[in-house]
């Protein structure tokens, strides 16, 4: 079984993190996919930044060093680059930050994007999926 390579958003790495509820399962569990080598896990260099600044302002002992370690040695870290940034600006994606994430999948070559939020999203590249779609999500394409 190949395995999958998706980029992961930030809200599923936070819900993951702080066990945020009621998305705590569902991202937990594309966690263990990435541990377990079923998914090739990526994460955007901006999802570091985001989740390094919200944990130093929400100060609830959490050393955001050790999560930026942590998440660096299980993900692996793409850019998005100035490409990435106009082709997302010109896409017909309202929401920029999802455009920039399929920009940044697109150039890395990624197919899927876990996104929390990605509904009424549609591009022939790359699929847009939700955490609690991940395990059906990959039954279906090992079909193929």
């Amino acid at each position: 079984m190949r395995p999958l390579k998706a980029l992961i958003d930030t809200n599923v790495l936070l819900d993951a993190i702080f066990h945020r509820e009621p998305f705590y399962e569902h991202s937990k569990r594309v966690f263990d996919l990435v541990e377990s080598k079923i998914i090739i896990g990526c994460i955007s260099v901006q999802s570091l930044k985001d989740i390094y600044c919200l944990c130093k302002k929400m100060n609830k002992n959490v050393d955001p060093y050790r999560i930026i370690e942590q998440l660096s040695f299980i993900f692996n870290v793409v850019d998005i680059n100035r490409e990435d940034s106009v082709e997302a600006l010109m896409s017909n994606i309202d929401d920029y930050e999802s455009a920039l994430l399929v920009s940044s999948a697109k150039r890395n070559k990624i197919g899927v994007i876990i996104k929390r939020d990605g509904k009424g999203y549609c591009d022939p590249n790359v699929v847009m999926i939700g955490p609690e779609s991940i395990d059906s999500y990959i039954d279906e394409a090992h079909q193929d």
